[in-house]
């Protein structure tokens, strides 16, 4: 099952033909998400560490030309790279094993952003929960 996930998630990376896609990341210590859609080209970034006066948590546009990238020379898993221009924002690798560090949830990939650890899902492959799959196959746990 995680290689057809894997497979998946690298298929979409690096299909040939364009379509619009989101991207969710989310990071702990500090506390951070990181949000994309290529239909848009937007960078978002939220953290509870930044709100407005109401106490609402205030998004930051951090660019509206951002780009996800393939390595052309990755090795084992398939890596990519969410650029604002030059900038690297967050490095992706699809392993299957990204983790926010709070959940039980797998990403299907491994992120890093700004020295963090996170995971990342899309709109197409979200994360999933192993508790989920073994109740799904009437297997104890």
């Amino acid at each position: 099952m995680m290689r057809i996930a894997l497979a998946a998630a690298a298929a979409l990376c690096f299909a040939g033909t364009a379509s619009a896609g989101t991207l969710h990341c989310t990071f702990t210590e500090p506390f951070f998400n990181i949000d994309y859609d290529s239909a848009t080209g937007k960078i978002i970034y939220t953290s509870p560490n930044d709100v407005d006066d109401n106490g609402q948590i205030k998004p930051i546009i951090v660019t509206e030309t951002g780009k996800l990238v393939p390595d052309p020379d990755w090795q084992d898993h398939p890596k990519l790279y969410l650029k604002n221009g030059d900038e690297t924002i967050v490095t992706l690798t699809a392993t299957g094993q990204g983790s926010d560090g709070m959940s039980e949830s797998q990403f299907p990939f491994e992120a890093w952003s700004s020295g963090r650890e996170g995971g990342c899902e899309t709109g197409k492959i979200p994360a999933w929960e192993i508790y989920e799959f073994y109740e799904d196959f009437g297997i104890p746990f």
